[in-house]
């Protein structure tokens, strides 16, 4: 019981930190500028891991027990959205992305594209702060982790996947 007393305290200031991540009172513009080719390389190499398998592969999975290609694509840019959310301030988004599999292979490339412009604007609009940049690199993560996982699926399938940048 006292275990649960002490992490309550500890959740309200962590949320409450969470809160003030991009509404700093000495924000300054360009904190992230520095970020701004890397997080144009992640949306580029992404979306081109996304559009490299064939329509006619997008239900591809090496096993029965783990996401098929579109799953993963969605997953990824579902993620985009939920990441952009905390970052705006949202200290607890809620993850509730729906059926994996209901977008076509040109949703969503469209849907990545916006997604990460989304984010990107959000990243740089931001004033620089540690808890932010932590946040900022689980993303880039997360995505990494994953779209890894997409080149897999390509690779299995004999098709090259895109160069690293």
């Amino acid at each position: 019981m006292k275990r649960k007393t002490t992490l309550t305290p500890l959740f309200a200031l962590l949320l409450i930190g969470s809160s003030l991540l991009l509404t700093s009172a000495d924000k300054k513009e360009g904190d992230y500028d520095w970020m701004k080719n890397r997080l144009e390389l992640t949306k580029a190499f992404t979306v081109e891991v996304i559009t490299a398998m064939p329509d006619d592969r997008y239900s591809y999975k090496p096993s029965d027990d783990i996401r098929t290609f579109q799953e993963l694509a969605y997953h990824v840019v579902y993620s985009i959205d939920y990441y952009n959310r905390l970052f705006k301030g949202n200290t607890q988004p809620q993850w509730s992305p729906g059926p994996e599999d209901s977008k076509s292979k040109k949703e969503l490339i469209a849907w990545a594209n916006e997604q990460f412009d989304a984010i990107n604007a959000t990243i740089l609009a931001a004033n620089n702060n540690n808890q932010l940049t932590a946040g900022i690199m689980s993303y880039i993560d997360h995505n990494a982790h994953h779209r890894g996982n997409m080149i897999t699926y390509l690779k299995t399938n004999g098709i090259k996947p895109p160069n690293y940048r």
